[in-house]
């Protein structure tokens, strides 16, 4: 499946908003915001279409924890994006669906105490049981960045959800979380 298919796929499913890239200026052609407990059924339609998993990358934003999900396939041009914010720190599993993603949400549960609701050994993987809290990687709340300041939103974008809506427009204002 073409990456505009899986584009059209992601607004039937419930996207919360759809952002279109210049793949020349940021490596993607499309990214997609979804609910945390949506993420795992965007990784089933995708890997059902013929792409792999590169990676699962959390970043602590103002707005919470936002985490994105990086796509590729093998036979056609494009990476995607799928992103979550991940306000209270949990999200669905991807690990059921991409078996690699196994090790990844458990390196991002160990620095940034995100819970992956569903992995199937959700162990500390490189930090020790008994780790102190906060996670490492976590930055207190004055050195966060908002989400309208990282470039996540691409050259066009679709919302889809009102909230976000709402959301993205106080982003744009520089009010931060709505």
């Amino acid at each position: 499946m073409k990456a505009q298919e899986i584009f059209d796929t992601w607004r039937k499913m419930g996207a919360l908003l759809l952002c279109r890239h210049d793949f020349r200026k940021s490596g993607l052609s499309f990214s997609a915001f979804f609910a945390p407990d949506m993420v795992s059924e965007a990784a089933r339609g995708l890997f059902e279409a013929g792409w792999f998993l590169e990676d699962l990358s959390a970043m602590p934003v103002k707005e919470g924890l936002l985490v994105t999900y990086h796509y590729a396939a093998a036979r056609q041009p494009g990476r995607l994006a799928v992103r979550a914010l991940a306000e209270r720190g949990r999200l669905t599993s991807i690990a059921g669906v991409y078996q690699g993603a196994e090790w990844h949400e458990r390196e991002a549960a160990d620095f940034f105490g995100l819970e992956f609701i569903g992995n199937p050994n959700p162990v500390p993987l490189l930090l020790p049981h008994d780790f102190p809290d906060p996670p490492p990687l976590l930055k207190a709340e004055k050195d966060l960045a908002a989400m309208r300041d990282l470039g996540l939103f691409g050259q066009a974008r679709e919302i889809l959800d009102p909230a976000w809506a709402a959301r993205l427009g106080a982003l744009e204002k520089g009010e931060g979380a709505a």
